[in-house]
């Protein structure tokens, strides 16, 4: 039998006579993939705390907890509709201890993480007019020798942003808008990727004890799902912890009324009431001349959710649903010889299911006209068909005749 290269080998790699091979430098066994069980026992519970908690005198405690503490919220909503501004006001309050919730009394810092809008002229004076302890609010920028024009990015930049939080006592971190912050290289429509980013920021977040609020922008598709409309993955609603919506709607005078609504509270509950607010316009005063500028009021609670507003907006105001409450606002009217109370009118119609803010676009397709009487508690406001109205004109003030 002719002896082989291999069969050479192999008696020398197998021989009894033959010292075993020498390792290779730094070489090391490979551990075997494993599984550890924790008895639910000895995991240590926390009750949840709230950056934000709107919660009155006499519910129970933390009934109305907003944005949860250390964790991810997504403030999102079309163009135009205040988001930044809203960020700069929670950054406000954070840094002047006035924020209702677990840190009132208690300022903190804020890493204010812009890269849509210009720090000097928009950023710095909107914190200004919100009234932020500007000392106690910081930029971040990013300083890489290999990378002239380096921009925070995720997941890559988190473990230093984690720990420059703690270093500042930073409570809030602002992303606006998150999205902008997210690698390159990530494709934020695919939700495997996306959460490569996100889990780590919020694994962060828990850490170094701070919270993340994420501005982000709604898509024109998706319905009346507020979730659905955030662009980017699907991936935003199963990571995030909170979303504030924004949304405008028409108001029965013809101008634009402001609603947020928490539209998902993982950790607390949901069905808490919406707010109105507005956007206001200030001027601040600089070196250079006067900066005009704006800041988000926070105004009453409203009867009308940003669902509600998007269900109408998908809708159409030629969908059924405009159509219907449109009819039954008509049929309402003339039962009642063609007038009655605004309160009364929709009273009812939530009888039937329509939202205030239905009626309210119902009201204007009618062409309805109202009319403001009393004075103080007793001030009241009534509706008018259009033939109604006409009617009421002529009985107060007849035509003159010759």
């Amino acid at each position: 039998m002719t002896t082989t290269a291999f069969d050479e080998a192999a008696a020398r790699y197998f021989g009894d006579d033959e010292p075993p091979p020498p390792e290779l430098p730094n070489q090391t066994a490979a551990k075997p993939r494993r599984l550890t069980l924790t008895p639910a026992s000895t995991i240590r519970i926390r009750p949840v705390r709230w950056l934000w908690d709107t919660t009155p005198t006499g519910a129970s405690p933390t009934s109305h907890g907003r944005i949860p503490l250390n964790s991810l919220t997504i403030a999102a909503g079309g163009p135009g509709l205040g988001k930044s501004q809203y960020a700069c006001w929670m950054a406000a309050r954070i840094t002047t201890g006035t924020l209702p919730g677990e840190l009132y009394g208690k300022p903190r810092g804020v890493i204010y993480a812009a890269t849509e809008d210009s720090w000097s002229m928009t950023i710095a004076p909107r914190l200004i007019a919100a009234g932020a302890d500007m000392d106690q609010v910081f930029r971040v920028d990013v300083q890489d020798d290999d990378e002239l024009h380096a921009r925070l990015t995720l997941p890559k930049d988190i473990s230093l942003m984690g720990k420059a939080a703690e270093e500042y006592s930073v409570a809030l971190l602002v992303a606006d808008p998150l999205l902008s912050m997210i690698d390159a290289s990530i494709n934020d429509y695919r939700a495997a990727e996306l959460r490569s980013a996100l889990e780590p920021l919020v694994s962060a977040a828990d850490r170094y004890n701070f919270t993340v609020l994420g501005l982000a922008h709604f898509t024109k598709a998706g319905g009346a799902d507020p979730l659905s409309r955030i662009a980017g993955s699907g991936a935003f609603g199963q990571v995030i912890r909170a979303l504030i919506a924004f949304a405008k709607e028409e108001g029965e005078d013809g101008t634009d009324e402001f609603v947020m609504s928490l539209e998902k509270n993982n950790l607390g509950r949901l069905g808490l009431p919406s707010h109105t607010y507005n956007i206001q316009p200030v001027t601040v005063d600089t070196d250079e001349g006067p900066s005009y500028v704006s800041r988000f009021a926070l105004g009453p609670e409203s009867t009308t959710s940003v669902r509600e507003v998007m269900r109408a907006e998908s809708a159409g105001e030629s969908g059924a649903g405009g159509s219907e409450v449109k009819d039954w606002l008509q049929g309402y009217l003339s039962d009642l010889g063609g007038s009655d109370e605004a309160r009364e009118i929709k009273k009812a119609a939530r009888q039937q299911a329509f939202s205030d803010s239905s009626v309210d676009r119902a009201k204007k397709k009618l062409g309805i006209r109202s009319r403001q009487e009393g004075f103080g508690k007793e001030r009241t406001s009534h509706w008018f068909l259009p033939s109604a109205w006409i009617e009421k004109a002529e009985i107060e003030d007849p035509p003159h005749t010759h």
